[in-house]
């Protein structure tokens, strides 16, 4: 053994000893007790702070409703989902046909008297048809059209994940027999020349 390369065997010795005792990944880095690399339970850290993130988010933003709406308020909201019967792509809200009209009138009537918006919801539908729903129920087959989109952001978060853990898995770097008897040769040429 030449005196640099016992230099540099004492020189890894020392950083084990000083971080810690953990085995050495391929790439020189110290692990610690777990086998992964050390800085990897803090990234481990960050991904989950961001998941409780993104749930926190998604449950705020699924039940928060504003606070206390006027009766104005949810008749025009209501009116804005249904859709007008005579009318072709309009909501009640929008269209100024007397079809229309009779609606309006016909959600403050309920509003006043204390019913819920899918009590009216429901009478409107049992009155003219599922097709004067504007959007969807929560429940039963249509209620995949909710649940659906929130599915396929879960499944492709997850597929991102899953490829930039394979991506960095593939950066450690082994050297093999064949490299190093090559560098060996390299540095008995350096020092004979």
């Amino acid at each position: 053994m030449t005196a640099a390369t016992k230099a540099s065997t004492s020189d890894t010795a020392t950083t084990r000893s000083s971080t810690g005792g953990g085995a050495s990944t391929g790439a020189g880095a110290p692990t610690g007790r777990t086998g992964r690399p050390a800085g990897s339970r803090g990234r481990t850290a960050g991904w989950i702070a961001m998941a409780a993130l993104v749930i926190a988010a998604l449950v705020v933003g699924v039940t928060d409703d504003g606070g206390p709406r006027t009766d104005g308020e949810r008749a025009r909201d209501l009116a804005a989902s249904i859709a007008c019967p005579t009318c072709d792509g309009q909501s009640v809200a929008d269209s100024d046909s007397s079809a229309a009209r009779n609606v309006r009138t016909f959600i403050e009537e309920r509003i006043a008297e204390g019913r819920s918006d899918d009590e009216i919801r429901d009478q409107l539908a049992a009155r003219y048809g599922e097709r004067i729903l504007l959007t969807p129920g929560r429940s039963g087959v249509t209620g995949l059209v909710w649940a659906l989109p929130v599915a396929a952001l879960v499944v492709a978060l997850a597929g991102v994940a899953l490829a930039f853990r394979r991506w960095r898995g593939r950066g450690v770097v082994r050297a093999s027999d064949a490299d190093r008897a090559l560098v060996e040769r390299v540095r008995k040429r350096g020092a004979a020349g």
